[in-house]
């Protein structure tokens, strides 16, 4: 007896919870029951335990399966899922919560929650409730599968399109944790990593696909046009081709023919791999070869001895009679050169080209005239086949006929293209037009700001032409938008495990995603790019230096009238939105830019130093010139900044301001008001960088150096910087002001630089900005005692004799001992307030500061003979109470104000009272502010209350209480 098991002691239920303890009473009877059942089975009562050491079997392996959810669990799901039934999603949300809060593993009660914030259209929420179940069921493949669709089948814009992403490339690697042979999730994370721009990533799971399933047709594509994609095309390459080489190889075995005219696009994809891996001669072998056995015609294998040439593809039999094998077929003619696919007899031509076979490629050319309406159709359906031939052309110095197929590409509907615009130019430079490749390369920058190439072109152009001025300002250019393409590359690189979704499509991967597509249904896209993001270089005119008089005359004519007419439209929004039309505020903003970019893209108005500064390029070129080796276009940059803007005007800082008052018709005052206006715009958006970047293009204008125009720059310069909450500036700004005029008035706009920004004291108290105003105190004092020195007398007499000869500003003295003051420096801020009233007897101001500063000196712990500290900053503050001006009741009222607050320091509370008494009676009169009123009530509240005066606390509020 002593051996056997305890007796089973029941769960306690309260007594409260009848239908709980019912309910449980059922379930373990049910139980019990289903025991009876499986032991009646077995013929026995008892099951006998194994003894130890004996063996367990194999049996099942693996996590134990869930326990059944409890009673009163199941109960609530029940009513969780009436609930959803009945459309109360409320009730059903509340009970499920609940159950998650019993037991946070329930499964059922996540999905039901899932299932609630779908009807309720919270999908985040909804999604998150699916993967917090899917987790409870870490091998349950099908519902990681389900998360993963509804992340994506949930993305409806850009901004949450990064989140579900990864949320879906997650599930899907759980999923593959789960089962690691899922072909299904296995291409869905492929896919996913493909739209996320981690194509590394999809690479390995295409091929690791491909390697069950060799022979799947979609997903060699998708291999192939992740492998273009990616930076590493060239070493990622060969694994698509392989793949297609192995597919075409079994096709060719197994397929039938009627199922082979689905794969011409294919023998395009495939032989343009192998070219774009510069294995041309093989690209074309292959292209004859799999055309051949699409027509039907692949024991032909005689042709492939005929490698110089393309005569089995001739229209015409004229040469493919020379050949024995062919004269003995007898076979249709048609089965040659006019069953060949169009697209794939340009390929040829173009491959032909870079081989520099020129002849065989214009036998292909001639049944491509671009004058012919079905080119043009064929142009709209395969773009990147046309523009790959025109390129091929101009290589091999056939500019003129590369110009006609560029000029169909150009005349196609939609956006002017910059990469057929900067051939056009190209190709127009090879024959001699000077000026019409000028206007094609000027249109390519007009339509990709970031192009390197055709400024490159350009600046070679004007070098030629002694345009050498324009040449440095692209050559500069171009330096600072490849230094922003290095930066972005490294970039990327570091961040490679971030999700990233990729940008706008480069050419080579619209040209893929064209041959997939099959060219009908694909949409003309720019080949370079038609991203919308804002352009490294600022946008600015570029008048055509080569061409004629007239043409330059007219150019700038239409550009000064459009000037005017912008301006006109500024000024008039500006007067609109003074108005109250804050709906014109966006409108005003983008005219304005429009004005300020162009005014700051002239390089007479500044000097070589500041102009290559706000292109951007300075910084970078010295930065490349350190680490990498010099290339054209570094040399380039380099000779023309020798000889046209050398080190000597570099370094300078002044420039000679133009005699002209004005340009294009505006007043540089004008647009100085304009450039100001659009830098505190800048700085109410919360723009600040762009803000202080317009800010500092006014400043460094040659024809804004007048102190008169600093003075307003720096002001403005400061408004901006309080929109943005930029204390270091405005502290930096107020001391610049200070140290080009030390007047009165620039020492009172530190401080109030300083009490306007929402910042800690810290930045006015700090040691530069106190240093700063003490070297400045001291270099007066000492050039005093020198000048004394020199009148045959020493400093401190001349300083007693004359009082007035000291030129020293009080403003300065009361803002070092303000700042000392602040922090808490009472003693050493006496002395600086003690020599400003010996300047001024007579300032309320100075009598107010020395009675707060030896009142708080004397509440000080450390300080020693208190009651004379605190005695004479009463007789300051008393000073300052009789020297009210005559009449003026707002004045007295606040020296009222200001006794009280002291005596209410020191704990007096009944001198306190009456001092606020006598202040808020004269409010009462009208001579005060409401804001006054208000600050003297509020602390005769405080003061009474602390003395515990609550009834007469009360009796004051209730008189002067107005709702």
């Amino acid at each position: 007896m002593e051996n056997s098991p305890p007796p089973r002691i029941l769960d306690e239920v309260s007594d409260a919870d009848s239908d709980l303890e019912e309910l449980q009473g059922d379930i373990a009877k049910f139980d019990e029951s289903v025991r009876e059942f499986l032991a009646s089975q077995r013929g026995t009562s008892d099951v006998p335990r194994l003894s130890r050491g004996t063996s367990r079997g194999r049996g099942l392996r693996g996590p134990r399966k869930a326990a059944k959810p409890r009673g009163d669990i199941t109960a609530r799901l029940s009513k969780v899922n009436q609930a959803f039934l009945s459309g109360d999603y409320e009730q059903a949300m509340d009970l499920a919560f609940e159950v998650i809060r019993i037991n946070a593993e329930t499964h059922q009660a996540w999905t039901a929650l899932a299932s609630i914030f779908r009807e309720r259209g919270e999908i985040d929420r909804a999604l998150s409730a699916m993967v917090y179940a899917a987790h409870l069921r870490p091998k349950d493949v099908s519902g990681w599968l389900r998360c993963a669709s509804f992340a994506l089948d949930s993305i409806t814009g850009e901004d949450d399109e990064p989140g579900n992403l990864h949320t879906a490339r997650l599930c899907y690697s759980a999923a593959l944790r789960a089962d690691p042979t899922n072909i299904e999730a296995r291409l869905s994370k492929a896919d996913v990593c493909h739209r996320q721009g981690h194509l590394s990533a999809a690479i390995t799971e295409y091929n690791t696909v491909l390697k069950r399933r060799p022979y799947d047709l979609d997903t060699i594509r998708k291999l192939a046009e992740a492998c273009i994609d990616s930076k590493n095309a060239a070493t990622l390459m060969p694994s698509a081709i392989n793949a297609y080489r192995h597919y075409f190889d079994h096709a060719m075995r197994e397929m039938q023919h009627e199922a082979q005219d689905m794969l011409w696009h294919d023998v395009g994809i495939y032989v343009g791999l192998l070219a774009q891996v510069e294995r041309v001669q093989e690209a074309i072998s292959e292209l004859k070869r799999l055309s051949r056995w699409l027509l039907g015609r692949s024991a032909e294998t005689f042709w492939d001895n005929w490698r110089d040439d393309d005569r089995e593809w001739d229209i015409l039999d004229n040469r493919r009679v020379s050949v024995p094998e062919f004269s003995h077929l007898g076979t249709n003619s048609t089965q040659f050169g006019q069953s060949l696919p169009l697209d794939l007899r340009v390929r040829l031509a173009t491959y032909r080209l870079r081989n520099g076979d020129y002849s065989e490629a214009m036998k292909h050319l001639d049944h491509l005239d671009p004058d012919d309406p079905s080119t043009t159709t064929f142009a709209d359906d395969f773009t990147f086949l046309i523009y790959d031939l025109g390129v091929e052309l101009g290589k091999n110095s056939q500019a003129s006929r590369a110009i006609r197929y560029f000029e169909l590409l150009r005349s196609m509907p939609g956006d002017p293209d910059a990469a057929v615009l900067l051939q056009l130019g190209r190709c127009y430079l090879d024959t001699g037009e000077s000026a019409m490749a000028e206007e094609y390369l000027l249109a390519a920058l007009d339509a990709d700001e970031d192009n390197i190439d055709a400024r490159i072109e350009l600046a070679n152009m004007y070098e030629k032409a002694r345009e050498d001025e324009e040449a440095l300002i692209l050559a500069a250019e171009a330096l600072a938008l490849r230094g922003v393409q290095d930066q972005d590359h490294f970039i990327n690189d570091a961040d490679i495990g971030k999700v990233r979704i990729r940008p706008s499509a480069s050419r080579k991967q619209r040209d893929l995603q064209r041959r997939f597509q099959g060219g009908d249904n694909a949409d003309r896209s720019n080949l370079i790019g038609n991203g919308t993001r804002r352009p490294a270089i600022p946008r600015r005119h570029r008048s055509k230096k080569l061409a004629g008089p007239d043409r330059r005359q007219e150019d700038e004519q239409i550009r000064a009238l459009k000037l005017s007419q912008q301006y006109a439209i500024v000024r008039d929004l500006k007067q609109r939105i003074s108005e109250g039309h804050k709906e014109l505020i966006p409108d005003w903003m983008a005219s304005s830019k429009e004005l300020v970019d162009d005014f700051r893209s002239l390089k007479r108005f500044y000097s070589w130093d500041n102009y290559l500064r706000f292109l951007g390029s300075k910084v970078l070129l010295h930065k490349s010139s350190a680490n990498q080796p010099e290339t054209e276009l570094s040399q380039m940059y380099q000779r023309l900044t020798r000889s046209i803007a050398p080190p000597s005007e570099q370094s300078s800082h002044t420039s000679a301001i133009p005699s002209l008052a004005t340009h294009q018709g505006i007043s540089f005052d004008d647009w100085l008001d304009l450039f100001l206006d659009y830098a505190i715009g800048l700085a109410i958006a919360h723009r600040r960088q762009e803000a202080y970047q317009v800010c500092q293009a006014a400043k460094d204008s040659t024809v804004f150096q007048s102190s008169k125009h600093g003075f307003i720059i720096h002001v403005a310069w400061s408004v901006c910087a309080i929109y943005t909450n930029d204390e270091e500036r405005c502290v930096a700004i107020a001391r610049h002001l200070m140290r080009d005029g030390a007047t009165t008035d620039s020492y009172r706009m530190f401080s109030l630089l300083s009490m306007l920004c929402q910042s800690p004291a810290s930045w006015y108290t700090s040691g530069p900005a106190q240093k700063y105003i003490l070297r400045q105190i001291k270099a007066i004092d000492v050039s005093h005692e020198a000048a004394a020195v020199r009148r045959g007398g020493t400093g401190e007499n001349e300083e007693a004799g004359d009082l007035t000869s000291l030129d020293i500003d009080i403003c300065l003295l009361m803002l070092y001992g303000h700042i000392l003051f602040t922090s808490t420096s009472y003693s050493y801020s006496l002395g600086y307030f003690l020599r400003a009233r010996s300047l001024d007897p007579t300032n309320a101001m100075i009598n107010l500061s020395l009675g707060l500063a030896y009142v708080h000196y004397g509440l000080k712990r450390q300080s020693s003979n208190r009651q004379y500290l605190i005695l004479q900053g009463q007789s300051f503050l008393s000073l300052y109470a009789r020297q009210h001006a005559n009449g003026d009741d707002y004045a007295l009222a606040e020296r009222y104000y200001n006794m009280g607050r002291l005596f209410q320091l020191l704990g007096i509370g009944y001198l306190s009272s009456a001092y606020y008494a006598m202040a808020l009676d004269i409010c009462k009169n009208g001579g005060g502010s409401r804001d006054l009123s208000a600050l003297i009530l509020a602390n005769t509240l405080i003061s009474l209350l602390t003395v515990g005066n609550n009834d007469v606390a009360l009796s004051v509020l209730r008189n002067n209480l107005k709702l």
